[in-house]
Parts: C-alpha cells; sequence; structure tokens
C-alpha cells in the first residue's frame, strides 16, 4: 500500500507543470521597475493600440497597450550571436540579424516554431497612472 502511495505522489509530481513558456536564452535578466504614464515618454501607451520604446532599468523595451492591458518585449534578440536590437512591425518583432520573426500575440513565439521565444516582461498596473514591469 505505501509502494502505491509513493508511485501515486510520483506520477502526479511529475504530471504537474505551469504553462509559462521556458526561455533559457535569457538567463541572469531581472526587471522591477515602476514607470508612470503622465510621463512625456510613456504618452503613447494612453490610448487604445499604443506603443512605447523605452530604455527601462538599461535595457530596450517595447511597451504595448492591448485593450486595457498592456505587454512588453525586450528588443534583444533571443539568438546570442546578434548584437542589433528587434524591429516591430505591427504583429511580429523581427530581429535584423536572421530576419527571424516572433508573434506579438502569441508572447513572443517565434513564428517558425523553433528556438527561444523573444523576451517578454510581465506588466502589472499599479494605479491609473503607474504600471510595474517584471521578470
Amino acid at each position: 500500500m505505501r509502494k502505491l502511495l509513493y508511485l501515486l505522489i510520483l506520477l502526479f509530481a511529475i504530471s504537474c507543470s505551469d504553462n509559462a513558456p521556458v526561455n533559457n536564452c535569457f538567463n541572469g535578466i531581472n526587471m522591477n521597475a515602476i514607470i508612470d504614464l503622465t510621463l512625456p515618454e510613456f504618452q503613447g501607451l494612453l490610448v487604445p493600440s499604443g506603443q512605447s520604446q523605452n530604455t527601462i532599468q538599461g535595457r530596450n523595451v517595447f511597451l504595448f497597450r492591448v485593450g486595457n492591458n498592456y505587454k512588453a518585449f525586450d528588443q534583444q534578440c533571443p539568438e546570442k550571436t546578434c548584437n542589433s536590437l528587434m524591429t516591430f512591425n505591427g504583429l511580429e518583432i523581427i530581429c535584423l540579424c536572421d530576419n527571424k520573426k516572433y508573434s506579438f500575440l502569441s508572447d513572443g513565439a517565434p513564428l517558425n516554431g523553433e528556438g527561444c521565444h523573444a523576451l517578454m516582461y510581465l506588466v502589472s498596473p499599479i494605479n491609473s497612472s503607474q504600471l510595474r514591469i517584471s521578470r
């Protein structure tokens, strides 16, 4: 009976997982910043579908408003051999070194399904004029 209990616990532990994409291409990058939407550099985020491109805690970051929510992506290409910043063309984030494309809508997933995701930050509203960006 005890062996069966251990086996069930082991099977349960193995079957559990979260749905967060694993992104080992960006180890050691942390972010914990509060941005003020009343500052001129963030005014674009006050309108629906607005965007802003800023340096936050030394990182180049795309910020997007999607309805009443926000998304933020690092502009660093996931490929270690690339030193160029990624660009944004509406629905895709593009690494200029290899022309690899990442989905803005699918949390930075590569469009060809291979490789690392673009680095996405968690954006949480604090109040009507402040957002927390974290990783």
